[in-house]
C-alpha cells in the first residue's frame, strides 16, 4: 500500500486481476484441506459456545455500526461490511475471498485494510492487558471451577503442522506439495466451471462467490478423507504463501489516502469491534467462562491462528491450543458469515 501510494508500483496491472480469480481459490484449498474436524469437535462445549458468540457479535457489530454510520458511508460499502467481518471471523484468505465474490471496489478496501490492521491489533493489546483483571473477574462469576482442565498444554504444532516448517525439503515432500498443488488447481477449476452453471442475483451471488463457496466447502469435505494428511507435509505452507502474494496485490491496488478521506471507516471498525466484545463479554458472564477463554475467543475471530494461542497463554498455558483451534473454527466459519454479512447489510440499504 505504501509503495503503491507513493507511486513506486502500479495501482493497476492484469496480474492483480489474474492472481484474484485463479490464485484464490487454490489458495483457500491448501489451507483448508488439513483441518482438523475431529479435534475441533473435542474443543468443549464452552469454547464452541463462546466462539459462536464472539462470531454472532461480529456479525451483529458489524449490521449495527453498518446502520448507524451507513449515510455516511460511500456507495456500495456494504460489500466492504462483508469483507471486513470475513476478516473478523477469519482472517485474511477470508477477506479476500468475500472481496472476491462481492467485487468489492477497491477505494472500498484500502480503508478496511486499514481499519482491520488498526483496530484489531489494539484490541488485542487491550485483551492482553486484561489479563490483569483475571481475579476480579472469577469473584464477579463467583467462581466457576476449572473448565480448562483437559485442554491441550501448549501451542501443539499437530493440531496445525503447516504453522511449523518441515525439518528438511526432501524429495517426498516436494511430490507431495505438488501432488497437492494438482489436487487444489484441479478442484479450483472444477469449481469454476460448475460455478458458470448457477444462477447469478446481482453482485450479492455471482459467479465468484458460487467459486469461492465450492472451493471453500470442497476443501472442508477434502478435510475428512485421506487428503487431509498432505498438511503432514507442510502443504498450507503453500496455501500461506500464495496468501502473501495475494495481499500483496491487494495492497498494490489501495491507497492510504482512501482513510483520510473516508475518516468515518475508523469510527465504524472502533464501533464495530466495541459491540463485539460486549456480546461476548455478556455471554461469557452468562456461562460463568472464565476471563482468559473469554479473551482467546475474541482473539481467535478478531486475530487469527497466530495471536490467538499468543492471547490465551497470557491467560493460562493451557489455553494456547484452545486458542489455536479457535482460530481454525473461525478460518472455516469467515468467509460464509462475511456473505451472510453482506447480504444482510445489502438488505438495510
Amino acid at each position: 500500500m505504501a509503495a503503491s501510494t507513493a507511486g513506486w508500483i502500479p495501482a493497476a496491472h492484469p496480474v492483480y486481476t489474474f492472481c484474484s480469480r485463479h490464485l484464490l481459490p487454490v489458495c483457500l484449498v491448501l489451507l483448508l484441506v488439513g483441518t482438523d474436524l475431529k479435534a475441533l469437535a473435542r474443543l468443549g462445549r464452552l469454547a464452541l459456545l463462546l466462539m459462536l458468540a464472539g462470531s454472532a457479535g461480529t456479525l451483529l457489530g458489524g449490521l449495527a455500526s453498518f446502520k448507524l454510520y451507513g449515510r455516511w458511508l460511500p456507495e456500495g460499502s456494504w460489500a466492504a461490511i462483508g469483507a471486513l467481518s470475513a476478516s473478523w471471523t477469519g482472517g485474511s484468505a477470508n477477506l479476500l475471498a468475500v472481496k472476491e465474490a462481492l467485487h468489492v471496489p477497491d477505494p472500498l478496501i484500502a480503508p478496511i485494510i486499514v481499519v482491520d490492521a488498526l483496530v484489531a491489533y489494539s484490541w488485542m493489546g487491550l485483551l492482553l492487558a486484561a489479563a490483569a483483571l483475571q481475579g476480579r473477574w472469577d469473584r464477579l462469576i463467583e467462581g466457576a471451577g476449572n473448565p480448562l482442565s483437559g485442554c491441550p498444554e501448549r501451542h501443539d504444532p499437530s493440531l496445525r503442522t503447516g504453522l511449523l516448517p518441515p525439518s528438511r525439503f526432501a524429495l517426498g515432500v516436494a511430490m507431495t506439495w505438488l501432488g497437492g498443488l494438482a489436487l487444489a488447481i484441479g478442484l479450483s477449476l472444477a469449481a469454476q466451471g460448475v460455478a458458470r452453471w448457477l444462477p447469478e442475483m446481482g453482485r450479492v451471488v455471482s459467479w465468484e462467490t458460487w467459486t469461492i463457496l465450492l472451493v471453500t466447502t470442497a476443501a472442508v469435505g477434502l478435510s475428512l478423507t485421506p487428503a487431509r494428511r498432505l498438511e503432514k507435509a507442510g502443504i498450507s505452507r503453500v496455501g500461506t504463501f500464495f496468501l502473501y502474494i495475494l495481499l500483496a496485490t491487494i495492497g498494490a491496488r489501495a491507497q492510504f489516502t482512501a482513510l483520510i478521506e473516508t475518516p468515518i471507516f475508523l469510527a465504524l471498525g472502533l464501533t464495530w469491534i466495541a459491540i463485539h466484545g460486549a456480546v461476548l463479554l455478556l455471554a461469557g458472564f452468562l456461562l460463568k467462562a472464565p476471563l482468559g477463554l473469554i479473551a482467546t475467543a475474541s482473539q481467535a475471530a478478531i486475530g487469527g491462528p497466530i495471536s490467538a494461542p499468543i492471547v490465551g497463554a497470557t491467560y493460562d498455558a493451557k489455553l494456547a491450543g484452545v486458542g489455536l483451534l479457535m482460530a481454525v473454527l473461525g478460518n472455516l466459519l469467515g468467509t460464509y458469515l462475511g456473505l451472510a454479512a453482506a447480504f444482510l447489510a445489502k438488505a438495510m440499504v
